[in-house]
Formats: structure tokens, C-alpha cells, sequence
């Protein structure tokens, strides 16, 4: 005889469900699981704490979730793009149910859709950002626990990095740059390991000549990606180079282009690939010069 039964779990096919009553209305719930165990546990969550706060479609909460991180500086603007295209992607697949209505069930056909689509090491990013999506409707009383959690991720075989730039081919292409904007990048990268958007988005208070220092902080339009400031050597030859190119403002690559529609202010993506194409060396990326630094 199992001790601890709880009146309303059953089996139905081959998953333990609850039966529960609520103001006189009786309705059922799908305790997604195949061991009595770990349904009465669940069933005593239900009982226990019946009521969740009133939620809103998928959709509606994300927005409230990617409005807290924003907030909160967890997610910068670019972020918190990012995820929102997954966690759409995902209301979608359930057909913008409210939180409390998604199934572990219905996170593993995601994830393993997503795997058709994506690369592994996407999909399981996608199963992270759901993670955190359930994990913070968790605090806020909008389901009883996070569905993902049981979802089984593959594993997957990380490889080392091996792409760089050594320092003369840094040197060769930032000599041979054809205009100083794209030098002014490549001085960027390969001198300061500064990321792309750092690039596009840096200011002049940023860039201290006298000091040799250039402190990457959090601007009007801009949060660091890991949200510290980091300060980091100027090397005397990017330094003298900022002399005469000029630590324009509002920023210093580009002044006068502002933020459209697109993601960011300024891209130099394709004149940046033509330049590597030309030179002969096309793996050379904007996060390829961010290793090589390092």
C-alpha cells in the first residue's frame, strides 16, 4: 500500500492525472508524468496553492518579462530582441496559451523542431531562454512550475576556437585598409577587442589619449553586454591613429547616422567582408579580431 495517496490522481493511458474541485466546478488536470510519485507531489502543489494570478496570452507576458529585464539591466535593448523572437517563435508553436497552460509536453516538440531547423547549440539556447521566461512566471504566481525542466537536452561537443589573427596579419590589414573608418574598426577589434556593436556605438568620453585607456561603459543607447564597464590599454599606435581620425560625436564612427529601423545605428558588414575577401583571408570577422585580441 503507497502512503501519502491524494484523493483525485488517476491514470488515464499512460500519464497520472487530477481531478480537482473548485467552487463547486469540477475540472481536470494533466499532471504530465508516468510515476504516481512524482503526480501526487504535483497534485499536492495544485491543492495546496490553487489559485495563480490572472495571466494574459503568451505573448502579453513576454513583453512583461522582457520589460523586467530590460529594467532590471539584465537584458540589453539588443538582447532582449533577441529573445523575444525566440519566446515568439515558441507562442506560436502553443498557440499563444497562457503560461499556465504549457506542457513539458509541448516544450519537448519545440525543441525538437527547433533542432530541424537551427543548430543544436540554437535550439538549446532557445530551451535556455524558455527556462528563464518559466522561471520568472514562477516568481510572479503565473504557473505552478517550469515546464522545461524535464525536457532532456542533447549534448553537445563543444569545439575550441580555432580562428584567429596573428599580429602581423592584424598589422598587414589595418596598413592596407583602404579608408581610415574601416582602420578605425580594425584598431577597434584587433587592438582593443572591443565586440561589433562596441564598435558602432562607441563615444568619445569612452577614449582617454592622454591616459592611453579607453573605458567601454553603458552610454544613452548602449549597455555592455556582460553590463560592466571594462577599461582597457590603448596601444600607442591606435592612439596616435585617433589623433588625426578624430573622436567625432555624437559617436565616433559615423557621427551623423542615428538608429533607424535596422539593428544597428551603422553596419559595416559587407564593406568589412569585401575588404577580408579581397585580402585573401574571408574567415576574418569582427568576432574573429575579438579573439585574436584575446
Amino acid at each position: 500500500m503507497l502512503k501519502g495517496r491524494v484523493k483525485g490522481v488517476y491514470l488515464r493511458g499512460n500519464t497520472y492525472w487530477f481531478a480537482k474541485q473548485v467552487n463547486g466546478r469540477r475540472s481536470f488536470v494533466s499532471l504530465e508524468t508516468d510515476d504516481y510519485v512524482a503526480a501526487v507531489q504535483r497534485a499536492r502543489e495544485i491543492r495546496d496553492a490553487p489559485e495563480l494570478q490572472p495571466a494574459q496570452s503568451f505573448r502579453a507576458e513576454v513583453e512583461r518579462f522582457l520589460k523586467h529585464k530590460y529594467e532590471t539591466n539584465r537584458y540589453s535593448k539588443m538582447s532582449a530582441e533577441s529573445k523575444r523572437s525566440c519566446l515568439n517563435l515558441f507562442a506560436d508553436s502553443v498557440k499563444n496559451i497562457p503560461p499556465s497552460n504549457v506542457t513539458g509536453y509541448q516544450c519537448k516538440a519545440f525543441y525538437d523542431a527547433a533542432k530541424k531547423r537551427v543548430a543544436a547549440s540554437t535550439a538549446e539556447s532557445y530551451m535556455f531562454t524558455l527556462r528563464s521566461f518559466f522561471n520568472w512566471c514562477l516568481t510572479e504566481n503565473l504557473c505552478r512550475r517550469n515546464p522545461v525542466i524535464g525536457v532532456q537536452l542533447d549534448r553537445i561537443d563543444r569545439k575550441g576556437r580555432t580562428r584567429f589573427a596573428d599580429s602581423d596579419l592584424a598589422q598587414r590589414l589595418i596598413e592596407n585598409a583602404p579608408n581610415d573608418d574601416l582602420r578605425y574598426i580594425l584598431f577597434c577589434g584587433f587592438h582593443t577587442g572591443m565586440r561589433k556593436l562596441e564598435i558602432i556605438e562607441a563615444v568619445p568620453e569612452w577614449f582617454n589619449l592622454s591616459r592611453r585607456t579607453v573605458e567601454i561603459r553603458a552610454t544613452a543607447t548602449f549597455r555592455p553586454k556582460d553590463r560592466d564597464a571594462r577599461t582597457v590599454p590603448l596601444t600607442d599606435q591606435f592612439a596616435e591613429f585617433l589623433k588625426g581620425y578624430g573622436l567625432r560625436s555624437p559617436y565616433v564612427l559615423q557621427p551623423d547616422v542615428v538608429q533607424g529601423s535596422h539593428r544597428y545605428r551603422f553596419d559595416f558588414r559587407r564593406a568589412f567582408s569585401d575588404y577580408m575577401n579581397a585580402e585573401g583571408v574571408p574567415s576574418i570577422t569582427p568576432h574573429v579580431m575579438r579573439h585574436s585580441f584575446a
